[in-house]
């Protein structure tokens, strides 16, 4: 079957809350191929309330390596994500929108349940792909869940030496 250009037309692509809830379907599932999988090529991915300062970085290429290393070596491992929500503030431009997301589970060495409010990201998104993501990540409660408050504060005095 041939699409033909006015058909291609009907074939919108994602709307900014429907990329936003692949994000939140990708956290929930552990698919962090998928997650990356949302950025287009000439995106740019903030954190700018890194422990070491704010950071940048664009392009596909950059971003991926970044988010699939942070992934590899985050607390993920010791956590088991049972649930992941989020709430979507659409912006008055509809490419943009603030989502606050929220990650239910359990400590793995403990098994005590846990609720973290995760992150808040400023997401823009341009035919069907994020474009621009500010992370505003909650580290400080996200190190307490997984018992690293010692690590973190002396992570915290380094940073500051």
């Amino acid at each position: 079957m041939t699409v033909t250009g006015t058909e291609a037309g009907a074939q919108s692509a994602a709307t900014t809350a429907e990329v936003i809830e692949r994000l939140r379907a990708a956290m929930e599932s552990g698919q962090n191929e998928q997650f990356v999988s949302q950025f287009a090529p000439d995106a740019v991915y903030e954190t700018p309330f890194g422990l070491d300062g704010p950071k940048r970085w664009e392009g596909f290429e950059a971003i991926s390596e970044h988010l699939l290393g942070v992934a590899a070596n985050s607390a993920r491992s010791l956590l088991t994500f049972d649930r992941v929500t989020v709430t979507v503030h659409p912006g008055a431009d509809p490419e943009q929108a603030t989502a606050q997301f929220t990650i239910e589970g359990t400590v793995n060495a403990t098994g005590e349940p846990f609720v973290l409010p995760s992150s808040i990201g400023v997401i823009r998104v341009r035919d069907g792909k994020i474009t621009g993501y500010q992370d505003y990540t909650n580290t400080l409660r996200g190190a307490q869940i997984v018992g690293g408050l010692q690590q973190f504060a002396a992570m915290l005095g380094h940073a500051q030496g």
